[in-house]
């Protein structure tokens, strides 16, 4: 038995922070939470006083991808192929960097050949790396057509037919959730082709395709999560089942019922992309790409989709949209999702802070184990130097990391 103590307690489950927190923790799970106060603390028990510090739940990134890191000086598609070994060697160190920062779980929605994120899942589960939990799709479902064939590591699956087998392997190979492409089409392999083909509204599979993989997906118990900008496919998806429509950029007001009705989550609506000088498109220091050397086509769908995330995106959170914040291949910069989450799209700090806490495992689908920090879950629990619902960038700094109830980093404290 060890027990954490704080200077306050930001739960996850959006109640008011508690003042003077003590966390009991068992094993790998959590077993009471209280405050000084009600949490008896026995002699000579092992304890872990962070002091000033505020204590959080694990973040949870809902969309990443372990080879990808965009501080490379290489493309996505180039570092996707890479042999296997080294993305899986890369992957680790970028997923390291992610639990150093923070966060505990990531969902891999896409990783090439090689089941490099199944391989890394099951190491960290089996104890041989140091890592964040991880979901992992193993095999990305995309039609012929569809965007990023690097990403799936095999051929299209195209009809009704081909779609079902293909999400039926993926489940056969371990998957822990299903992965769509339903927007974006390339009409050509060159990079440039892949940019006609970004930003843009058309459905890359049908409803009845869509509704297929959402069936087999969750007869297996396996939610769906469908990378999809805008357009038809937003609503076709929602209708069909599918449980998180990633980044949503070029969402209309007219879809924000159809999330509202059926409960889908906005997960992953890459904000760093479209709003921070240094990581984004229009950045200069961006090593994925070199802004000045794209044509004025692709600035002008870059312009367009931001003043559709911003806008649009705001309504729908105001409405109540459900959104999960995600790093894609930005890792370690889940603090920079909060930080636009909360300057641009007008959440609220304690939004913010849930949409990477709660609502990330509520998207997984993995609430029931972790995603607050309440009794019978997981000690999945961070310390950070200063409140994020005072300013959100104190999330960039995890100075205590626990996972499982095994400690990952734990600086110096900021006094008691």
């Amino acid at each position: 038995m060890k027990y954490i103590k704080a200077a306050l307690l930001i739960d996850g489950t959006g109640r008011e922070p508690v003042k003077d927190p003590v966390i009991a923790i068992e094993g790998r799970r959590i077993s009471k939470v209280g405050t000084i106060d009600t949490v008896k603390i026995p002699e000579g028990a092992v304890v872990i006083d962070r002091g000033r510090d505020v204590l959080m739940p694990g973040l949870i990134d809902s969309h990443s991808h372990a080879g990808e890191d965009s501080k490379r000086a290489e493309s996505v598609s180039e570092q996707h192929l890479k042999p296997d070994p080294l993305r899986a060697l890369r992957g680790y160190v970028s997923l390291r960097n992610d639990l150093e920062c923070g966060v505990t779980t990531v969902r891999l929605l896409g990783d090439g050949g090689g089941f490099v994120d199944k391989i890394l899942r099951d190491a960290i589960e089996a104890g041989e790396l140091t890592g964040p939990r991880l979901l992992v799709c193993c095999l990305p479902v995309r039609p012929s057509h569809g965007t990023a064939p690097e990403i799936a590591q095999c051929q299209g699956a195209d009809g009704v037919d081909e779609v079902r087998k293909r999400v039926r392997q993926a489940i056969y190979h371990g998957a822990d959730v299903i992965k769509l492409f339903t927007s974006n089409i390339s009409n050509g392999d060159t990079f440039l082709d892949y940019l006609k083909g970004d930003l843009t509204k058309i459905a890359a599979y049908t409803k009845e395709e869509m509704a297929v993989a959402a069936q087999e997906a969750h007869r297996a118990g396996k939610k769906v999560a469908a990378h999809c900008i805008g357009g038809k496919a937003i609503r076709w998806g929602i209708e069909a089942g599918i449980d998180s429509m990633e980044h949503a950029n070029l969402i209309e007001e007219e879809d924000i019922p159809y999330f509202l009705e059926h409960g889908t989550y906005i997960s992953d609506p890459n904000l760093h992309l479209f709003f921070d000088p240094v990581k984004g498109f229009e950045s200069p220091h961006n090593k994925s790409w070199v802004w000045e050397e794209l044509p004025d086509w692709w600035h002008e769908k870059v312009y367009r989709a931001r003043e559709n995330t911003k806008r649009v995106m705001g309504k729908a959170l105001r409405d109540g949209v459900k959104f999960a914040l995600a790093t894609d291949l930005n890792h370690g910069g889940l603090w920079l999702e909060a930080k636009y989450f909360v300057e641009e799209i007008g959440a609220s700090p304690m939004e913010a802070v849930l949409a990477c806490t709660r609502n990330g495992a509520d998207c997984c689908g993995i609430l029931d184990e972790t995603g607050t920090v309440e009794p019978g879950k997981y000690a999945d629990i961070i310390s950070l130097p200063g409140n994020p619902l005072e300013r959100i960038d104190h999330l960039e700094k995890a100075a205590f990391v626990m996972k499982q109830g095994e400690v990952i980093r734990e600086d110096l404290c900021t006094g008691n």
